[in-house]
């Protein structure tokens, strides 16, 4: 079993956007939540085989891919494969309700873990997130209907 990392001290200067608020109109096929995760949130590395989260669990955080693959599973039915710069786990910060799949590591994964806490704040201060996660919610839904 893997340690969890201790939380690091964030800088919450004037410049914590300063990647963000020069490029206000950054195309969403292009914006890198990466290097604002790894910053804003802990970090852990799973090894391949581990379970990040299984479906029913309680939903208290989201994850930023920044490393490796993870496979989106309803039951043993795999439903998408996720990759580096890809959130997971985002749907239970918007409406609370328990995960509704499994995260399952593919290859070795880094996540950066971000709360509830800092799911909101995010998306109050950080240009074009909400974006980003309506994104990556549309591509799941479209993902869905040709699954099923």
């Amino acid at each position: 079993m893997l340690a969890k990392p201790a939380p690091r001290n964030v800088n919450l200067g004037s410049d914590r956007f300063a990647m963000f608020n020069k490029k206000r109109d950054i195309p969403m096929n292009e914006l890198d939540m990466r290097l604002f995760a790894r910053n804003a949130g802990v970090n852990i590395a799973y090894p391949a085989g581990s379970v990040v989260f299984t479906q029913g669990d309680p939903g208290n955080s989201m994850y930023i891919v920044q490393s490796g693959i993870i496979e989106m599973m309803i039951g043993e039915r795999v439903i998408e494969v996720c990759g580096p710069n890809e959130a997971i786990g985002f749907m239970s910060m918007i409406d609370s309700a328990p995960r509704s799949s499994t995260a399952r590591v593919k290859e070795a994964v880094e996540l950066s873990i971000i709360d509830q806490r800092k799911f909101r704040f995010m998306v109050d201060e950080v240009p074009n997130f909400a974006l980003y996660i309506m994104g990556v919610m549309a591509r799941r839904i479209r993902g869905m209907s040709r699954v099923m």
